[in-house]
């Protein structure tokens, strides 16, 4: 679709045709496509998803110095476009900042709101601690365009290098999330797509989330789940513990058995929960 600042948004649309939406919001880097390395059927029952792209990756053109709030309005439009009045919002690791900034600054859209292995606010001074290593620096740059040369510097201007990184440990729940040829070549598939356009955008999305939250998490009121895995190795407990504190009656979940990727398999069950339809 064309947003109406002439920039174009790319989007997946699927699940049950006239069931209640969730709109999904993917990590980084992914994409909208990040939905489909979940059994597609899991999501027929009931469920209507839809997964926009933000901006400067897969689809979606770039939003040079846009800030966290802006996407809610991105958001707002798809909603719009596909005649959508009401709608959950469920945000993986770096999309989870995005949900709660939706459900904050859309109140009488947010029907209920997910945060999956997210990231807190990083303008809270502990949230630095134990945190990769390689996003501090993206996000300690002076600039967006510092951290897109950073990032090509370090990954290819071309983000080729961003999926061939080994310097990260994943955790055993992860691994067999992407040895699982029912879940890990599409996860892939969602990430090279992230990087159509080059890792400026990666670059980007992290320097974002590198700022203090500049919405109110305390201004949520629609019903909010905080889930995080128990083995997740890369963003740490804390940050579920954070958010989960910043929003009034947010409940907090911790899953043993789950990593920071493989927790995506409860996406399904949890959109049904925000929206009443269990």
């Amino acid at each position: 679709m064309t947003l109406p600042d002439g920039r174009d948004l790319g989007f997946t649309d699927g699940g049950r045709e006239d069931g209640p939406v969730v709109v999904y919001l993917h990590g980084a880097p992914g994409s909208r496509l990040d939905v489909s390395s979940i059994q597609t059927a899991s999501w027929d029952e009931g469920v209507r998803v839809v997964a926009p792209d933000r901006p400067g990756y897969g689809t979606s053109s770039p939003h040079p110095g846009r800030a966290m709030d802006h996407l809610t309005r991105d958001v707002a439009a798809l909603a719009e476009h596909l005649g959508v009045e009401r709608f959950a919002v469920i945000g993986l690791s770096s999309g989870g900042p995005y949900a709660v900034a939706c459900a904050a600054l859309l109140p009488d859209r947010v029907l209920g709101c997910g945060v999956v292995s997210g990231v807190t606010d990083m303008g809270w001074p502990s949230a630095w601690d134990d945190y990769d290593p390689n996003e501090i620096e993206m996000m300690r740059c002076a600039s967006e365009a510092d951290a897109a040369a950073w990032a090509a510097g370090h990954y290819g201007a071309d983000g080729a290098g961003l999926l061939t990184d080994n310097s990260f440990e994943w955790s055993a729940p992860d691994t067999a999330f992407f040895s699982d040829p029912a879940t890990g070549p599409a996860f892939f598939e969602s990430c090279v797509d992230a990087l159509r356009q080059g890792v400026a955008g990666y670059a980007q999305d992290v320097w974002v989330q590198g700022r203090p939250w500049p919405f109110a998490p305390g201004d949520v009121a629609c019903p909010t789940v905080v889930l995080h895995g128990a083995d997740d190795t890369l963003v740490p407990l804390r940050h579920a513990e954070r958010t989960a504190a910043m929003i009034p009656g947010a409940a907090l979940e911790i899953r043993p058995g789950h990593g920071h990727v493989s927790i995506l398999t409860e996406l399904p069950a949890l959109a049904r929960r925000l929206l009443a339809t269990e």
